[in-house]
């Protein structure tokens, strides 16, 4: 089955939500707990959503007859009926909303720039979304934008840069990483849009961070000892750290990607200790160290389900397929077009 969005004119898409009309809300699947993903190579990929036992797999994006557009990184809203992700279908990259129904699937586009932008993030109220906007010259800012009014902010003013912005899961907290004027991170920082005050949490080459569910605690990615990538967890609040940041992988390899289980319980990440990528997880701690995944390719990222199981994209960079690995061992959920970015 493929669903057809419908393009929704940016003009008129303003037009109703000034007018105090809300993206509207539907089921668009018979089941929950679809993974969303992204289905195809650079240039030419589209949005598609599967079941976490394989079935009902379907594309959500499909361009016109002679149009071919590159579709890419989906991102579920907190309710978990709307998908946004990024798509080149107007000329550059933008922010676009999906709702998807079996009688009236329709897509909004949300941004209106003239330049690329990357990195979505939902607010927990679903209501707003933050995203990374880079200019011609290569200067990316962190920008967000209320769904019912489509005028974005940014949300530093006067800095060389910021990247890599995630909404907390609880309140209205953006986590960010502040860039050095010679593009490389100055740490993590954190603000309240809603307030003027800018929280640093921690200072040096730290990209990548990652919400708790609880949102008392933020995992990210540091390549401050020589240069390989570790993970690291620092606990926080509204007025900034309450914890000193706690080194969580200390294997000497390439450690990235955390990701955290729904309970907050444990951390997944890459890891190419093994000679390849592959998955793994770990106590917030430091401690209980189990690998996941021990393939003779690639895994590429990880995301969390519901029950505990993880999905993964694993396989030659150009031919990926989607796999859950849960307590029966590891099942392949997809296969044809390559899969990568999962959401769940």
């Amino acid at each position: 089955m493929r669903y057809h969005f419908i393009r929704v004119p940016i003009a008129v898409l303003t037009v109703v939500l000034l007018l105090g009309t809300a993206l509207p809300a539907c089921t668009p699947f018979p089941e929950p707990d679809y993974i969303t993903y992204t289905s195809g190579l650079p240039g030419a990929r589209d949005i598609a959503v599967v079941r976490p036992d394989g079935g009902h797999a379907f594309i959500l994006t499909d361009d016109p007859q002679g149009l071919s557009s590159d579709n890419f990184e989906p991102v579920w809203d907190p309710n978990r009926q709307r998908i946004a992700f990024l798509s080149n279908r107007d000329g550059n990259i933008e922010v676009y909303v999906g709702v998807a129904s079996e009688d009236a699937p329709v897509f909004y586009r949300i941004t209106n720039s003239e330049f690329d932008e990357s990195q979505v993030s939902w607010s927990a109220d679903g209501n707003r979304i933050a995203y990374t906007s880079e200019d011609h010259e290569g200067r990316r800012t962190v920008q967000h934008v209320a769904l019912n009014e489509l005028v974005p902010t940014a949300v530093v003013f006067g800095s060389e840069g910021e990247t890599d912005a995630v909404w907390s899961p609880t309140d209205n907290l953006i986590v960010f990483a502040k860039l050095k004027e010679n593009g490389e991170s100055d740490g993590i920082f954190l603000r309240d849009p809603s307030n003027v005050n800018i929280v640093q949490l921690t200072a040096g080459p730290h990209h990548f961070p990652t919400w708790a569910p609880d949102g008392k605690s933020i995992a990210y990615v540091s390549t401050q000892n020589d240069d390989q990538k570790d993970i690291y967890v620092i606990n926080v609040s509204a007025l900034g750290p309450t914890s000193e940041p706690l080194r969580v992988t200390q294997d000497g390899a390439d450690d990235y990607g955390p990701s955290w289980s729904r309970d907050g319980s444990r951390i997944a990440f890459i890891s190419d200790r093994s000679g390849n990528a592959d998955v793994y997880t770990i106590a917030p701690n430091g401690g209980g160290l189990v690998m996941i995944t021990q393939n003779a390719v690639n895994e590429l990222s990880v995301a969390w389900g519901p029950d505990g199981s993880l999905v993964f994209p694993s396989g030659p960079e150009d031919r990926t397929a989607l796999f859950i690995a849960d307590a029966d061992g590891q099942q392949q959920l997809t296969s044809g077009a390559t899969a990568t970015f999962p959401d769940w």
